[in-house]
């Protein structure tokens, strides 16, 4: 499949053209491995400071699901990946909720 030239990008628009076009490129990859950055960090530095891991589930997953309600409301994100995020605030918050500790 041949996609248009990085020089069509409408570099008026500014940084988020080139970030669609980038998405466009990598077949939403780019949204996909950002989500699951975004994730990661909040999971590590949540669990590093309250020494908490069933809690930093839960905190992670509910950031990340309203971080990918506004990239889904924006085109950014797929239906798919918008999908996995709900479901893993639905984990943390079961996770959270059966905990017996």
């Amino acid at each position: 499949m041949a996609y248009d030239s990085p020089s069509t990008i409408n570099a008026s628009k500014g940084l988020i053209e080139v970030l669609n076009y980038t998405n466009t490129v990598t077949q939403g990859w780019l949204s996909n491995m950002f989500l699951l950055g975004i994730w990661v960090v909040i999971l590590m530095g949540y669990m590093k400071a309250q020494n908490d891991f069933k809690g930093a589930l839960a905190v992670s997953g509910y950031t990340t699901f309203v971080v990918a309600l506004f990239f889904w409301i924006g085109g950014f994100v797929s239906g798919w990946a918008f999908s996995i995020s709900i479901a893993f605030a639905i984990i943390g918050t079961a996770v959270l909720l059966l905990d017996h500790e």
